[in-house]
């Protein structure tokens, strides 16, 4: 029986906007501090507008307009406390429904996961859209007839021969209709759509937009380029013989698939929708770089395989690595990073090419790869890292090791894992998690030498507290850095703190000349210069370097944007323990945690210890820096506020970014209000599906009811034997 009592008294609190959990938040919080490095604020300017955000009072709006929407029909309950109290506050608010509805129509400023049927438009959104057919891919000129220059008119007119035909335009087919409007006239080329050949290779040799990078960053600065400058052409350099796709799911997700399902999501061709998630677009979707000249409407080619070795800024030039070379009008440095390496280890295989054999590195397709076959081979592995890759990486492992019983060993140099992001508390519940998964760890350990045991067959990695460890396999997970290699030639300044291109506000390194994703250095309105690793960031960042790069050419006067976004992050591990984050997420910061607690163990008010184990319940965590919330963690805590896969729910990163925005001060007592927005005990979702089961159940009422009205019509008269009474006339 649905609980319509505790359902009604909480819609009413929602509706008047208190901004509350509709049970009365547990007095047992766990609140931890750890002191930390203070220092200045990055700026004074707001990051997003207000007007992108939603709060917990609009989900709450939500489900009393849910209940007032089962309420206004003719057959509704009126004996349903939930559905009187929703209707009562509904009609006294007025528009609250409508505002929702509006709200629902608005697309979430982030997205974890770009799908590869998913495309940028001109303001940086993502819309649904389809994927070419296998005729598109035969055609050069027709390869990149997307939605962005496919639309079809809205009406058509009717052209001469219409009448002769016997069909009204709305009968006629849009084909038939198109055969008989004259041909449009050629447009003029723009400055975004000239391409030059060389003569010698057949390949650019000058293009209006070039990229280096075929990564997150890349690719969305070509759609931003695409839809600011729909006739532009636009060439990607890529060192892989990949397509765009997202690196996240190659140290998660793919470790739990089966074989021949890995198998079919590596590829990147056929229908990407069926068969993959991982690549972006696949490779129909790009022109062969020698007929990117012939695209009549423009589009976007891959050169794969291709890596550039040198930039002239001065003669706006690239060199390739295959000795050709191209010039450009606009270039976008997204050229990622790669895995940091431990010295040592660089050391033991330059002497030893059985340690080089057996030392792995991990940041795409290949290297997964190959992590993978040479962990179905081995009977131990080593992970030196505790931090995302390593902590990852290692959990995932333990999927090898259920079924040829691997031995898995984790070091790390910090006291716990992912102990430069998580404070103390947070990070020890992390590292029995993973331990519980399988893993032997061993933390507060560095790596002080690595030999060669060619008794055992293994690589004997020495530890900095005596112990030594001998495995098949190592591997290195100690974090990346950026590849600014071009800085060099280009004369390009680097930041000296965090190793990216230094850029503007605007994403701009030189005239003409940006960066975006890993590899850049930018200015944090809020949070002060930074440089992020995260894939919300490269896809924020490389739309907009995309629209500043394509705003000349399109159009003159429009303004250029600035990088004001507070991308998100997120860990998962065995798909178990999750949470994400907004903001400057450092565990040198001083931390304020409220965690919603289970009740008390027994009647007489006896509650359980607050050990590590309690936070595998929701929490949130707050990041302070002199005097205000600088980051957001969410622990075990779903983006959406509730959950409708017909509805865009109202985003808790949203809600974080709004309070980033509104630099909200470190008042203990505000926090702990602030806490209850996120909707922690997640009653908000309990409420809305309590509602949304009343609204199917008296919908399917509604129609049983119908249905049986409709069987006695058309059967009671020759059942009951009454004749009919005459219809007049």
């Amino acid at each position: 029986m649905l609980r319509f009592s505790r359902l009604a008294s909480s819609a009413a609190r929602h509706q008047r906007a208190a901004l509350y959990s509709s049970r009365q938040f547990h007095s047992r919080f766990i609140a931890a501090s750890t002191s930390g490095s203070g220092g200045g604020n990055g700026g004074d300017n707001a990051g997003d507008s207000a007007g992108r955000f939603y709060r917990i009072g609009a989900a709450a709006a939500a489900v009393a307009a849910l209940a007032a929407a089962a309420l206004s029909s003719p057959n509704a309950d009126s004996r349903c406390p939930t559905a009187q109290v929703a209707a009562a506050t509904t009609s006294a608010t007025g528009s609250t429904h409508v505002t929702y509805e509006q709200q629902l129509k608005q697309k979430r400023s982030q997205r974890r996961i770009v799908t590869p049927i998913d495309r940028f438009d001109n303001g940086g959104e993502i819309k649904r859209t389809d994927g070419l057919t296998a005729a598109d891919a035969g055609d050069s000129r027709s390869l990149q007839k997307s939605a962005l220059t496919r639309s079809a008119p809205a009406a058509l007119p009717l052209a001469a021969g219409g009448a002769a035909t016997g069909k009204s335009t709305a009968q006629r087919t849009v084909a038939e209709q198109q055969a008989t409007l004259p041909a449009p006239a050629a447009p003029a080329d723009s400055p975004g759509s000239v391409v030059t050949m060389s003569d010698r290779t057949g390949l650019p040799s000058r293009v209006p937009y070039l990229i280096i990078g075929s990564g997150f960053a890349g690719m969305a600065a070509a759609r931003a380029i695409r839809a600011s400058d729909p006739l532009s052409k636009v060439l990607m350099i890529g060192d892989e013989p990949y397509p765009p796709y997202l690196r996240p799911p190659l140290s998660k997700e793919l470790w739990r698939r089966k074989d021949d399902r890995v198998k079919a999501m590596l590829s990147p061709l056929g229908d990407m929708r069926r068969n993959s998630w991982l690549f972006v677009e696949p490779d129909s979707f790009f022109i062969e770089p020698r007929r990117l000249h012939l695209a009549d409407t423009g589009g976007v080619s891959l050169w794969k395989g291709r890596r550039v070795i040198a930039l002239d800024i001065a003669d706006k030039r690239v060199t390739l690595d295959s000795g050709d070379r191209i010039e450009y009008g606009k270039c976008l440095l997204a050229t990622g990073g790669r895995p940091r390496t431990l010295p040592v280890f660089d050391a033991a295989a330059a002497q030893s090419p059985e340690v080089a054999a057996r030392t792995a590195y991990f940041r795409n397709i290949d290297d997964f790869q190959s992590l993978r076959n040479k962990a179905n081979q081995a009977k131990s592995v080593i992970v030196i890292g505790g931090g995302f890759l390593g902590c990852e990486l290692a959990v995932s492992l333990t999927e090898v090791a259920k079924k040829t019983g691997l031995e898995v060993h984790q070091v790390f140099k910090e006291s716990g894992t992912l102990a430069h992001v998580l404070p103390p508390h947070l990070s020890e519940h992390t590292s029995k998690f993973i331990a519980q998964s399988g893993v032997a760890q061993y933390p507060g350990e560095r790596v002080t030498s690595v030999d060669w045991d060619s008794a055992a067959g293994q690589v004997k990695v020495g530890l900095s507290s005596g112990r030594s460890l001998s495995a098949d396999l190592c591997l290195v997970a100690v974090g990346i850095e950026a590849n600014t290699q071009l800085a060099e030639s280009a004369g390009l300044e680097i930041d000296p703190g965090d190793g990216g291109f230094l850029v503007n506000a605007e994403l701009e390194a030189r005239a003409d000349l940006y960066a975006a994703g890993d590899a850049c250095s930018y200015y944090d309105v809020l949070l002060g210069r930074r440089r992020v690793e995260h894939v919300n960031h490269a896809e924020e960042s490389g739309a907009v370097a995309g629209r500043n790069m394509a705003s000349e050419p399109a159009d003159p006067d429009r303004k250029r944007s600035t990088y004001q976004h507070q991308s998100s992050f997120w860990c998962n591990l065995a798909n178990t323990l999750a949470w994400d984050a907004v903001g400057l997420v450092d565990s040198r910061l001083e931390t304020q945690s409220f965690f919603a607690m289970p009740p008390p163990a027994s009647d007489d008010g006896a509650a359980g210890s607050d050990t590590a184990e309690d936070y595998q319940y929701p929490g949130v965590v707050f990041y302070l820096k002199a005097g205000r919330v600088v980051g957001i963690l969410l622990w075990n805590l779903t983006d959406e506020i509730f959950q409708d896969k017909k509805a865009f729910a109202p985003s808790r990163l949203n809600l974080a970014r709004k309070v980033l925005a509104e630099r909200q001060l470190a008042d203990p007592a505000a926090l702990q209000a602030l806490a209850r927005e996120f909707d922690v005990y997640q009653t908000v979702d309990d409420d809305y599906q309590d509602l949304k089961k009343y609204m199917e159940t008296k919908e399917r009422q509604q129609q049983q009811q119908a249905e049986a009205s409709a069987t006695a019509n058309s059967s009671g008269p020759a059942a009951t034997g009454v004749a009919s009474a005459p219809v007049p006339a």
